[in-house]
């Protein structure tokens, strides 16, 4: 009894344990390596693409040592991969892989990935469906249930103690470190395993018999490889659409995959839960919604854009994995089954992250895929009505099928709404950047709008008598405004002294218009096609009074590196417009980011950072940066009373202290946003966006 308990505890432990670090290696790879890429959240896209291909080789190493060697022999050639990846231990990756130009770099990043912990993971992924079969031999009146349990809790474990636990307590680097001594730990018991199952494997026949079948032609092997991916797929379009829209951090990593594993964990393990009519039925009622409610300006954008989006991930996963469980045949054809369902998974990634940026030039993938799983939604909910025979139940997934197009069909009339024109649109690694059209009936208000990830980020009037103006936030009247003609070179010598400004963030280029004769401005620009773009549509930078130059790449890591090369830039202002979407690149905004900024400005410099106010209270963080650099900071709201769309906030940083007693920056210093008196630093290790979430929506 006790060596039966002690077999059972080895093998559930290393199971939990394998399913741990399988899921946190993920998080702790990704979160290291993204301000590398540029805080893109193609990088999280990549990074998932790169893990479930090495999921589906484990599993087909796994399938096909099963098949073709004795369990002892599987037992040597596992233990042997897991010395070989003993000796590639740590993982951490060395900065070599860090990008020197701006291309597409998701296959570096696949490189990396696989030089850094390829063959580890390899091991991991097979750790499972090696110790399930082996289990089954050496003791099969234990349930193999329990053990996909432990497994299960230890994958959930991995995820949700990462951006809680581990990513607060430890460095990135520190974190490469502890997983390595994990899998040391995981390597040693999983040779316990082996040890166990050679010992007790002496008097159990290791024939034909026990060796997992061949997938038959009369297997589903399309629907399972197709059901796979449509949840694959949704998976990684949900993760891109939110991750595009609010933050690119691990907690929003985390919550679209641990709601991706909790439905596979709902669907093989409590079945009972999953009832065909009612989910297919939500699905189609919830995605319609989300259509309908996308772009929203009643309800909060929270709301819309990310809780909306996850409860559609939720029960479209739970209707592909309900099927998928429906479909799971006897055990002997099991490794198939599962080999189908990784290949699946492979597909999804190689659809989101490699496919759709070639043939789609915009986020198509997300709507396109639950377009996809609606119809399978639609079939299933017809096949129940019509197999129940009830008259009332009839109609009921066509007033679903057709809420749900009418929720689809008003998110294309506002995609492509006559009253802006789609001028053009590219997309690369770095996102989809656009120019679109203002076309009102005044022709003096005709106008084109850069913009990413849905926010403008830019415009001009196309009137040759307006082409220079500038709008409410980036005008002469605007924080920044004020920032450059009253700093203290032209407050106290001369008010037409020359300035030297950086930028990181180029946009439509507007700030370029505020430039002086004898200025010098320098952009740092991460994404190639907004150059482009801003070069080819817009006249900022060739009619600017000042010098202007661009250096493409990401604006922290070229600012780092001219540090390091000695090359102070001494900016007299110093600009952040790099901010997207609903929330600043976090990388951007942490105590080692101003480190490096304030190396680059004078003395009497200006820091001005321009944010995002819908959703979050930033005050908190600018107090507890000016703090942490004994530096003073005061932010100003342009409202929507003075004539902008939208609330801007800057907040400008300068230890120049007279500069903020100056009559006109002193009357637009807002304490809109100030409620209090909290304070917030982020790190490179801790930047938790929680912590700055305004959620009263005021």
């Amino acid at each position: 009894m006790g060596s039966r308990r002690g077999t059972a505890l080895a093998f559930a432990a290393t199971m939990a344990l394998a399913g741990f670090l399988l899921f946190q290696v993920q998080l702790v790879l990704a979160k290291l390596i993204l301000p590398w890429f540029g805080g893109s959240a193609s990088t999280w896209i990549v990074c998932l693409l790169f893990f479930q291909v090495a999921l589906l080789a484990g599993y087909a190493y796994a399938y096909g040592a099963s098949l073709t060697l004795p369990v002892p022999r599987q037992v040597h050639v596992q233990l042997a991969l897991l010395l070989g990846s003993l000796l590639l231990l740590p993982i951490t990756p060395s900065e070599a892989w860090k990008p020197e130009g701006v291309g597409n770099p998701t296959w570096r990043i696949l490189a990396l990935l696989t030089a850094a912990v390829g063959v580890p993971y390899l091991a991991l992924a097979a750790t499972t469906p090696l110790l399930s079969r082996w289990l089954a031999r050496i003791a099969p009146d234990l349930d193999p249930a329990r053990f996909f349990a432990a497994s299960n809790l230890g994958s959930f474990a991995g995820l949700l103690s990462y951006p809680f636990v581990f990513e607060r307590a430890l460095s990135s680097g520190a974190q490469t470190q502890w997983w390595s001594g994990a899998f040391a730990l995981y390597a040693a018991l999983f040779a316990v395993c082996g040890t166990l199952t050679i010992s007790l494997g002496k008097n159990h026949a290791d024939d034909a018999r026990s060796r997992p079948a061949l997938v038959t032609s009369g297997d589903p092997v399309r629907a399972w490889v197709g059901l796979s991916a449509l949840g694959s797929i949704l998976l990684l379009a949900t993760s891109n659409a939110v991750t595009q829209w609010s933050a690119v951090v691990p907690f929003l990593w985390t919550v679209p995959l641990s709601l991706y594993l909790l439905t596979f964990v709902i669907a093989f393990g409590r079945r009972r839960v999953y009832h065909r009519a009612a989910f297919s039925g939500a699905f189609l009622l919830l995605a319609g919604t989300a259509f309908l409610l996308w772009r929203s300006e009643v309800l909060p954008t929270l709301l819309t854009q990310v809780l909306l989006p996850m409860a559609t991930l939720l029960v479209g996963c739970m209707v592909c994995h309900g099927e998928l469980a429906r479909l799971q045949p006897e055990p002997a054809r099991l490794p198939g089954f599962y080999l189908a369902v990784g290949a699946g998974g492979a597909v999804g990634g190689l659809v989101v992250a490699l496919l759709a940026p070639l043939v789609l030039d915009d986020y198509f993938e997300h709507p396109l895929v639950l377009l996809a799983i609606a119809v399978v939604a639609f079939v299933l909910l017809r096949r129940d009505a019509t197999a129940s025979g009830a008259r009332w139940i009839t109609p009921l997934p066509y007033v679903a099928g057709l809420l749900f197009l009418g929720g689809f069909a008003a998110d294309v009339r506002q995609q492509f709404g006559l009253e802006r024109l789609l001028v053009e649109r590219t997309r690369n690694f770095y996102g989809v950047v656009k120019v679109v059209r203002e076309q009102p009936d005044d022709p003096l208000q005709s106008s084109l709008s850069l913009q990413q990830a849905g926010v403008d980020q830019g415009g001009q009037y196309q009137h040759p008598r307006r082409r220079a103006e500038l709008v409410c936030a980036f005008d002469a009247a605007s924080a920044l405004g004020l920032a450059l003609a009253h700093h203290a070179k032209r407050r106290t010598g001369n008010p037409q002294a020359p300035l030297r400004i950086g930028i990181v963030g180029l946009g439509a280029g507007m700030i370029a218009g505020l430039g002086r004769t004898g200025d010098t401005i320098r952009y740092y620009e991460l994404n190639p096609a907004v150059l482009d773009l801003a070069g080819r549509h817009f006249t900022f930078l060739k009619d600017s009074k000042a010098k202007t130059d661009v250096l493409l790449g990401d604006g922290r890591l070229v600012l780092e590196q001219q540090l390091k090369a000695s090359d102070a830039q001494a900016f007299d202002v110093l600009v952040l417009n790099a901010f997207r979407g609903a929330a600043p690149p976090m990388h951007l905004m942490t105590k080692e980011a101003f480190d490096i900024y304030l190396g680059h400005l004078a003395a009497d410099g200006i820091l001005a950072v321009n944010f995002e106010v819908e959703i979050l209270e930033m005050a908190p963080l600018h107090r507890g940066l000016a703090k942490q650099f004994g530096i003073d900071v005061r932010w100003f709201e342009t409202r929507e009373s003075e004539g902008c769309e939208g609330a801007i906030s800057w907040a400008l940083y300068t230890k120049d202290k007279s500069f903020f007693e100056v009559p006109r920056v002193r009357r637009l210093i807002s304490r809109w946003r100030d409620r209090g008196q909290s304070e917030v630093v982020w790190t490179d290790t801790d930047s938790n966006l929680m912590s700055i979430i305004n959620w009263r929506w005021d």
